[in-house]
């Protein structure tokens, strides 16, 4: 009996889809991030919750964790923030990995990362923090989706905890800090404007300086 053409692309399909759910989980939470950090500090004294939504990182929890309820902070950071782990990991295992071990060298780092004691080390550390560097090792290693997940979400519920609870510690600063921010932001995007141009001109001007030495003199022979 001959197989339907149907059944080999589905195959096909299948594989972009988990190979391609990672990135673009990804690039929506960086997207957020980055529309978040742009909105922070009109976001930061009017909706702080949204804020967290967008941007869960620690400066945020530490800059508006005071003012926000606890228990609706931890419902929305912790699940953020272990998918952002979750979409580097899934990079790493389905994409990077391949690719890792294909180059001179990139096998004996993915035996290395695959290492029980390597293993073991990195995943008590999400216990404690976790960043896409970590979250990639565990990925390019042979770490499984459920034993990852096991260190990841008490380890993202523990941080996020410890970063509410630091920030009620500095509340007062935290609040001078982002009412500060909250009228000055004209200023700061000006100036943050300002020094990215006068970067700009210097590094043109270094440039047309180089260039300057490196063109020959009238009088030199080719």
């Amino acid at each position: 009996m001959v197989s339907s053409p149907e059944v080999p692309r589905r195959r096909l399909v299948r594989s972009w889809l988990v190979r391609l759910w990672p990135a673009a989980l990804v690039a929506v939470l960086f997207t957020g991030g980055a529309v978040g950090l742009a909105l922070t500090t009109r976001l930061a004294s009017s909706a702080p919750l949204l804020l967290v939504a967008l941007r869960p990182t620690p400066s945020i929890l530490l800059l508006v964790g005071a003012s926000t309820p606890v228990g609706w902070t931890l419902l929305i950071a912790v699940p953020l923030r272990a998918l952002v782990d979750v979409g580097y990991f899934g990079v790493a295992r389905t994409n990077l990995r391949s690719l890792v071990a294909l180059r001179p060298g990139g096998r004996r780092l993915v035996d290395a990362l695959s290492r029980r004691t390597t293993e073991r080390a990195l995943l008590y550390f999400c216990l404690v923090n976790t960043n896409a560097a970590v979250d990639a090792a565990l990925g390019g290693g042979d770490v499984p989706w459920r034993r990852f997940l096991r260190f990841l979400i008490p380890g993202t519920i523990l941080s996020t905890t410890l970063y509410l609870l630091a920030a009620r510690a500095v509340a007062p600063w935290a609040r001078d800090v982002v009412t500060w921010l909250d009228s000055h932001a004209t200023e700061g995007i000006l100036l943050l404007l300002a020094l990215g141009l006068l970067r700009l001109a210097v590094q043109a001007a270094r440039n047309r300086l180089r260039r300057g030495r490196d063109a020959p003199a009238p009088g030199d022979s080719g």
